[in-house]
């Protein structure tokens, strides 16, 4: 069980759940054709998602990497990345997107929900850092949430 009371598992935690569910809104607002709203909540997760991204890959992923996890590589978790910022760039960008695009739209929001929730699964491996280590990696999080960028910007 998580230590939720470890400032670095409570922040990411947070940052995570946030980013998860504002892409199950997404998705399901997509299902039901609200293209507007979906919109509206895309920009909502652009500016969420863009710290927590800049943080997974350039903290989380190769720190994981670092205490030896081989159940997700991290090329692979980064390339997942990159299909759902096409999903949310088409969203954001395309404003009538044709069936073909709304498709591939639907099934990159669907494909980020599953990266999100083994994502999330991660974070537990950083409970074997020591002490110090975990600050740092704070302070990292806490660095990119004050750079500010959307995800779209990375």
């Amino acid at each position: 069980m998580l230590d939720t009371k470890n400032p670095l598992i409570a922040e990411f935690l947070k940052d995570h759940q946030q980013f998860s569910r504002l892409i199950y809104e997404i998705s399901n607002l997509l299902k039901a054709n609200k293209i507007e709203k979906a919109r509206e909540r895309a920009k909502e997760l652009d500016a969420v998602a863009g710290p927590h991204i800049a943080y997974e890959e350039a903290e989380l992923y190769p720190r994981l990497a670092g205490l030896g996890e081989k159940a997700t590589s991290e090329e692979m978790l980064v390339g997942q990345h990159h299909e759902a910022i096409d999903a949310l760039r088409d969203l954001l960008n395309i404003p009538t997107p044709s069936e073909e695009q709304l498709k591939s739209i639907k099934a990159g929001f669907q494909d980020s929900l599953t990266h999100a929730e083994h994502c999330g699964s991660l974070i537990s491996l950083l409970t074997q850092l020591e002490a110090s280590e975990q600050t740092e990696s704070l302070e990292v999080l806490r660095d990119f949430r004050k750079q500010g960028k959307n995800w779209t910007d990375l």
